[in-house]
């Protein structure tokens, strides 16, 4: 195919306060630059949505936030469409952060390449993407649940929480999820196996929640952090183990909200530690061997909440942000 000239991107027109909303990010096109020496021309298959991104256009994250003007940062999973490097073909399959966009010149070397035949593309962006090898790593370098042990996780039948929650299971443990909306709840017992689910918006959650673990936790994956994690922090077991992922319901807030008590991880000699995913790429291969045959023969379940159009891009993280999405939030760019 010709190399186009112009791409379309989303990009970001205000910092969002609060709530993020759709004014502000817009839709634009640009100049598409033609790869150099070792850089690929990608076409976006699939555009990744992730919570992540919120802090990082509040400027509260590991790297620093995007001007503004600039591209909306994000992962993909895109097709080579042209390539001047000897390790990338045309047609090859590769994930990379390409941004909020139709096509994109990057270093091949930045990419991950993709074996399409592995299980459907989209996967490598969820279940076997970052969102997968953040709950492999947190399990087995921090949690490392043992057979009989409860697990609790937050945002059950979220990208993260889901696959945690499955390998749990697998390990042995008796899994408890928390989620938002009924209709989570249900998808995490049903689709993906937890023993039990309690919602964090019932009125009752604390009690729900001592119901659905009488005898404590053993491990706690958090994604959420605020009231969520300080009840969980409240029922730990001696030498109990949690692994701080996400802060999700803080992530909408202008300030960092007071944290919670942590004189129970004290009485309960627990281990508490952060997870940053980054510091584990390089067991992406190990990962994939580990969890691609459970995907592949139906062991590991996945669910996606898919948007059309690059131009519901802005829409489609708003709802991921409300927790209105029902699987791993994805934007179908191309068909």
């Amino acid at each position: 195919m010709a190399i186009p000239t112009t791409r379309q991107v989303v990009h970001v027109v205000r910092y969002p306060d609060g709530m993020p909303q759709e004014a502000d990010f817009a839709l634009d096109q640009r100049a598409l630059r033609a790869p150099g020496a070792g850089e690929v021309l990608l076409r976006t298959q699939w555009l990744s949505m992730d919570p992540y991104l919120r802090p990082l256009l509040a400027g509260r994250y590991a790297v620093p936030r995007p001007e503004l003007g600039a591209v909306v940062p994000g992962g993909a999973l895109s097709q080579v469409v042209h390539s001047n490097s000897g390790c990338l073909a045309a047609g090859d399959w590769v994930v990379g952060d390409t941004g909020w966009c139709d096509y994109a010149t990057l270093a091949a070397e930045s990419l991950r390449k993709v074996n399409p035949v592995q299980a459907p593309l989209s996967t490598a962006l969820g279940v076997l993407g970052i969102p997968g090898l953040t709950a492999w790593a947190g399990l087995k370098t921090i949690a490392r649940p043992q057979a009989g042990e409860t697990v609790l996780v937050s945002t059950a039948a979220g990208a993260v929480g889901s696959v945690a929650g499955q390998l749990a299971r697998l390990s042995g443990c008796r899994t408890v999820g928390i989620a938002g909306l009924p209709e989570k709840c249900a998808i995490a017992r049903e689709a993906f196996g937890f023993d039990e689910c309690v919602s964090h918006q019932s009125p009752t959650f604390v009690e729900d929640l001592r119901a659905a673990c009488p005898e404590g936790i053993d491990v706690y994956f958090d994604n959420v952090g605020g009231p969520v994690l300080e009840a969980a922090l409240s029922m730990l077991r001696t030498r109990a183990r949690v692994v701080l992922c996400g802060m999700s319901a803080q992530y909408n807030q202008a300030q960092r909200p007071a944290g919670p008590n942590l004189g129970p991880v004290i009485g309960a000699r627990a281990i508490l530690q952060g997870l940053v995913v980054f510091d584990h790429l390089a067991r992406f291969a190990e990962f994939t061997a580990d969890v691609a045959p459970l995907v592949r023969d139906g062991r590991m379940h996945y669910r996606e909440s898919i948007s059309e159009g690059l131009a519901s891009a802005p829409s489609a993280f708003i709802a991921m942000m409300a927790g209105r999405n029902l699987g791993k939030a994805l934007v179908r760019v191309a068909s």
